[in-house]
């Protein structure tokens, strides 16, 4: 019996090394995620009163003022200085970015894995399905 006990205890030990190992480096990578537009609308009104989340528009300042989800912030993706206004972004938030349809989003995300960003979620299809699935826009 005790000759079973001992690889037993070994294997209980590799497993736990190896959830703490796993656990460590997805908290270390933060959330960088492609969801729906369904998905984002949940998550805008889980933190509605959050001011740790924030709604980035990475339109044209054109594009924007055609319509754009409540309380976004424009950062035109096709400006000079796009990548330094990221970079000037606090990291620690939380931040749902959207486009036109996903494109620009997709390559920001690019741009940002490596920037130090905790939590950032990338609506796929951008304002045209958020659209479509009749969420509302202001101008």
């Amino acid at each position: 019996m005790k000759k079973l006990l001992v690889p037993v205890k070994t294997s209980l030990c590799l497993l736990l090394i190896l959830f703490l190992v796993q656990t460590y480096s997805i908290a270390g990578e933060g959330v960088l995620k492609t969801i729906s537009p369904k998905e984002a609308s949940d998550l805008i009104a889980k933190h509605k009163n959050n001011t740790d989340f924030i709604i980035i528009d990475v339109r044209t300042p054109r594009e924007f003022k055609s319509g754009h989800i409540e309380k976004a912030i424009l950062l035109d993706y096709y400006s000079k200085t796009y990548t330094d206004e990221l970079k000037k972004l606090d990291k620690t938030k939380t931040y749902l970015i959207y486009c036109r349809t996903g494109n620009r989003t997709g390559k920001t995300l690019n741009l940002i894995r490596n920037m130090g960003f905790s939590c950032v979620y990338n609506m796929a299809q951008g304002i045209k399905g958020w659209r479509s699935k009749g969420f509302p826009v202001t101008k």
